[in-house]
This record gives C-alpha cells, structure tokens and sequence, in this order.
C-alpha cells in the first residue's frame, strides 16, 4: 500500500448529522493507536483487514466451508466456527454465502477513487453547509493519505472536519490543521493513571494537543462520553472542565451517554467485550454531570 495515494478504510456514513456542520459524508478509516474498553467500533482498531461472522444472519448452510481454500471453517447443524489463524481473508466465504453472513471488514482506496465517491453527495454539503469528515479509528494512524485526501478536498472548495484521540505526534497534527475546518476530539479520562486502566495510554500527548488546539483559532469540539464508574467523579470533571477553561473560554464540550450497541460486534471479529457489565448512564446521572460542568466557563452541549 502506498501510503501519500492509498488508505484502508472500513465504511462511509451518507447524511451524517453529528460529525460536524451540515449534513456530511463521514469516512471511517481502520487503524487507531489506543484501545478503549468501552470502543462501539472495534472493527476500527486494527489496520488490517478483518473477517465477521454475523451470527444472526447465518444459515449455516456450509457453502462457506466448502469453498473456503484453507479449511478453516467448520460448520454444523448448530455452529459455525471459524478459524481466524487459518484464514487468509481471500474473500471466497463472502462470495459464497447466500446470506451475506461473512463480511470482510475493510478495503484499500485510493485518493482519486475516496474523492469521487464521497463527492457524489456534494449537493446535500452545499445545501447543509456540510462536508466531509474523516473519522475512525483514528485518521491521523494514516497521515500522509489524509494529507493527500484533505488536499484534494481543500482544492475542491469541500469544508472538512476530523474526528481525532488527538493520541497523534503534535507535529503531524500541525501539519494537517491549514486543511482542516472543524477538529472533534475526545477526552475520555483527565487522571492519567485511569487513562492508561482503560486505553492502554497516558494521557499526557492527549492533554498537550489538546492544549495546542484550544490556545489557536482552530472551530474545536471535544467530546466526552460519560461512563458509569469510570469518568463520572466528581474530582475528575471538574479537571475537565477547568483545563478546558483554562485554556479557552467558550470552549465546546458535548457530554455524551455512553451506550453499549457495539457489543455485538466484538463477537463478529471474535473478541470478547470488556464493558459488558458497565450500564449506559441515567438521565439523573447525566445531569449530575451536566451541572458539575456547567460551573466552568464553557460551552457544554448534552445529548
């Protein structure tokens, strides 16, 4: 893969309306340096292409097995196992099955080929005041393809926004600020130790871009999605809330509930969940929440 004209991406999102201004185009792009316990998106966190198994969906037909040139599926009356240390991901299984039970998550494209697909839906941006928004995983794990596809954007006249961990080398979000009109980034944990219990990271390059972007002029979002028992405390928002402050008044946040609907996907890859047993939060734990933030001189936006 050459990485200035080609990425791996794994969706594009038609009419999005929570990813920036306007109706968008939201690309997902594969590949993300940290690992978040509570992630709806764990196709997103491997580069690699990967194969679901959509359970519901099967049949359990067998065609799989059969055409399956490295012999690692079984299947029965009951069961389908797949043996991913086996499978080469050719393809052949997808091709087969009649129920489209087996999916092979993510593709290669190119920066000619991304652009004209996503500029199809250019007249539902300048109706909106839309765009395009390249989200994930993370985006800047492909630096120099978003680079080159942010170009072609900006040369086009298309408002672009991303979505970001901000877990990124500073100098490479640097480099990709003039072509960006609106950054969305989260905070997930302001406690360092915390942070690394539940991403596998430090916080401290997060908190250090974090800061860059607020001390510039840069449209900013940062979002946080409040977790039951883990994020909730108070010692711990009212972090958020005056570094936030602190380094620009004003600044956007939007307080987000956290929800478990990717659970189902991690037994597509054939992983297990780690937030099984955390609940969404309740509309009163929210607004506690919600007014603890509300003492600090930002702007906090709640759904």
């Amino acid at each position: 893969m050459a990485p200035d004209t080609e990425g791996i991406i794994f969706d594009i999102n038609r009419y999005a309306i929570h990813d920036g201004p306007g109706i968008r185009t939201t690309v997902f792009f594969k590949g993300c340096p940290i690992r978040c316990r509570w992630c709806a998106n764990p196709e997103s966190q491997k580069t690699a292409l990967e194969l679901a198994h959509l359970n519901h969906e099967c049949i359990l037909c067998g065609r799989c097995m059969e055409t399956c040139p490295q012999d690692a599926i079984r299947v029965s009356d009951t069961n389908h196992l797949l043996d991913r240390t086996a499978c080469d991901l050719c393809g052949k299984c997808v091709e087969a099955c009649p129920a489209e039970a087996l999916q092979v998550m993510g593709r290669t494209v190119s920066v000619d080929d991304l652009y004209a697909e996503v500029a199809a839906d250019r007249p539902f941006w300048e109706r909106s005041g839309g765009g395009v928004t390249l989200s994930g995983g993370e985006p800047l794990f492909q630096p120099r393809f978003v680079k080159a596809f942010l170009e072609r954007c900006r040369a086009n006249y298309i408002h672009t926004a991303i979505e970001s961990c901000l877990h990124v080398a500073t100098q490479t979000l640097a480099e990709i600020l003039p072509l960006v009109n609106t950054v969305i980034c989260d905070m997930k944990l302001m406690d360092d130790q915390r942070h690394r219990q539940f991403t596998g990271v430090s916080n401290a390059l997060i908190l250090k871009n974090m800061a860059m972007l607020l001390q510039t002029d840069q449209d900013m979002r940062v979002r946080m999605p409040l977790i039951p028992g883990v994020n909730d405390d108070l010692p711990g928002l009212e972090a958020l809330g005056a570094f936030l402050q602190d380094h620009r008044e004003g600044a956007q946040l939007e307080l987000m509930p956290y929800h478990r609907l990717g659970e189902v996907k991690y037994a597509r890859l054939g992983r297990s969940c780690k937030m099984e047993e955390i609940p969404a939060p309740s509309r009163e734990e929210m607004e506690k929440a919600a007014g603890v933030l509300d003492k600090f001189r930002i702007n906090l936006v709640t759904n």
